[in-house]
C-alpha cells in the first residue's frame, strides 16, 4: 500500500469517526427533541426580562447574547419562572412580548420556548455536520479501498 492510501485511509477512517459521533449525538438530540414536542402542554407565557450573557474567547474577542426570560402559569396554577437555554444577538424576543412554550405538566420547570432555533437548531447542526463528515470521510476511503479489491 502507497502513502497516498495510507493517508486517505487514516483521513476518511478519521472523519467517518467523528462524523457517526455527531451524526448519532444529532440523531439523538432530534428523538429526545420530538419525544418532548410530542408529549408537552403549549401554553402563552411573556418574556419578562432579557439576560445579556458576555464571554471572552482566547484570543481576548467579546461576544454577547440575549437570553429571554419568561414567565407562565400552567394548570396547577403555580407561577414559572425560566431562562432559555438559547441566546442571540439583537435579541429575538422583547420584553413583554407573548410566546409560546411548552412544558411537560410533570416537570413544568422544564420548560422551552416553542421555536426553531430553541428545540431544531442543536439537533439539526450536530446531525447535518456529522453527516457532512461521514459523507467526505466515506469519499476518502472509497478511492483507497477500491485500489485494494482491484488488486486482489
Amino acid at each position: 500500500m502507497d502513502a497516498d492510501s495510507k493517508f486517505f485511509l487514516l483521513f476518511g477512517s478519521i472523519f467517518a469517526g467523528v462524523g457517526s459521533i455527531f451524526a448519532v449525538t444529532g440523531i439523538i438530540f432530534v428523538i429526545n427533541t420530538h419525544s418532548f414536542v410530542s408529549t408537552a402542554e403549549s401554553i402563552q407565557g411573556n418574556v419578562i426580562d432579557l439576560k445579556l450573557r458576555s464571554s471572552t474567547d482566547s484570543k481576548g474577542r467579546s461576544s454577547s447574547a440575549y437570553y429571554p426570560v419568561v414567565k407562565f402559569t400552567p394548570s396547577s396554577g403555580e407561577t414559572i419562572i425560566f431562562e432559555s437555554n438559547t441566546g442571540s444577538s439583537p435579541p429575538a424576543f422583547s420584553k413583554g412580548q407573548q410566546v409560546e412554550v411548552l412544558y411537560n405538566p410533570k416537570q413544568p420547570n422544564s420548560a422551552m420556548i416553542n421555536s426553531w432555533l430553541e428545540l431544531w437548531f442543536l439537533p439539526g447542526m450536530f446531525a447535518g455536520m456529522g453527516s457532512i463528515f461521514v459523507l467526505i470521510g466515506g469519499v476518502a476511503l472509497f478511492q483507497p479501498l477500491r485500489r485494494l479489491i482491484s488488486f486482489k
